[in-house]
């Protein structure tokens, strides 16, 4: 349940999205799905800084930047690159580690790989010195195992690699195409300035306006939801996007209860946009599944009672 939850809220949202066509003449090609597994180091930027207060902003920034971003995600068409995900439970004191590549082409498709063909890079012993709980205890590291989640705009499929099986859930008809940035996403990306207002209370944090460890300036949004949608499945977002391009370079998740943490981060140097994808895999969203056996199918709830607030979902009782 868990896993399909994240699944529908992840591409069904549309993560990724946000670099403009500039770019693609001077970032890297992903690796390729066909490459030996190998290990991937950490990125310097994953250990995210604790949970912070946003600070008293001038409206008017805020709202220039949250235009800046509408405008900038609007030119978007297609998008890939590479990631890195962490996940901590402060309960048991857990560390999650995945790595991958994803790709999306608007309106409604989307693909991310979490350690299909790579590895995360695991310290000795299993153990994260550098992150340590409130009783100074570090956290376990171990490897999320290989999953691949795909959006063909219809249908969602969760992959569990290593048992070859399929999750599968269907897209309900009114939700498809342009209408999916209306579901239950947990990211922000590719909505208009009006819409964020109305579905999230959005604030700038701390680092908006500095710069981050590769010395490019960075915005810094935070954002509480006001949906029950969206609430449900956290509590509290901040997104880290590149001032330049208003692309997210590291989005950090809170969840319901306080005890969950999740970081993906997003190297720029690997984006690639608005172009053709590569050779070795013309459609990223029709992945070679031969031997698959689909394990859960869904099928499309029936057409939800729509209010004017959010297209159907319930605002938070504050």
């Amino acid at each position: 349940m868990e896993r399909r939850r994240i699944l529908k809220s992840l591409l069904a949202g549309g993560l990724l999205v946000g670099l403009p066509g500039s770019l693609c003449a001077q970032q890297q090609r992903p690796k390729s799905a066909g490459v030996p597994i190998q290990k991937v180091q950490p990125a310097a930027a994953a250990q995210v800084d604790p949970q912070q207060q946003p600070v008293q902003v001038n409206p008017v920034e805020l709202e220039r930047i949250l235009k800046e971003w509408e405008q900038k995600t609007a030119k978007i068409t297609k998008l890939r690159g590479v990631h890195q995900r962490y996940e901590y439970d402060y309960v048991f004191l857990q560390e999650k580690r995945a790595v991958g590549s994803f790709w999306h082409e608007s309106p409604d498709k989307g693909r991310i790989d979490f350690n299909y063909k790579e590895e995360p890079n695991i310290p000795p012993g299993g153990v994260n010195n550098a992150k340590r709980a409130p009783n100074g205890k570090p956290f376990q590291v171990t490897a999320e195992p290989p999953t691949m989640w795909v959006c063909t705009g219809s249908e969602i499929l969760s992959v569990d690699v290593d048992n070859k099986t399929i999750d599968q859930i269907e897209i309900p008809p009114p939700d498809r195409g342009e209408n999916i940035m209306d579901g239950p996403l947990p990211f922000l990306f590719g909505m208009q300035a009006e819409k964020l207002k109305a579905r999230y209370q959005m604030s700038l944090g701390q680092m908006n306006g500095s710069k981050g460890r590769d010395g490019r300036p960075i915005y810094h949004l935070v954002a509480s939801p006001l949906l029950q949608a969206d609430a449900r499945n956290w509590q509290r977002a901040e997104v880290r996007l590149d001032a330049e391009y208003c692309l997210p370079v590291a989005i950090r998740l809170i969840d319901p209860s306080g005890n969950k943490e999740t970081v993906y981060v997003f190297p720029l140097r690997n984006m690639k946009a608005n172009s053709q994808w590569a050779a070795i895999m013309p459609n990223p969203f029709k992945p070679r599944l031969n031997g698959f056996k689909v394990q859960q199918a869904q099928q499309a709830a029936p057409e939800r009672q729509r209010n004017v607030l959010d297209g159907g979902i319930a605002p938070v009782n504050r």
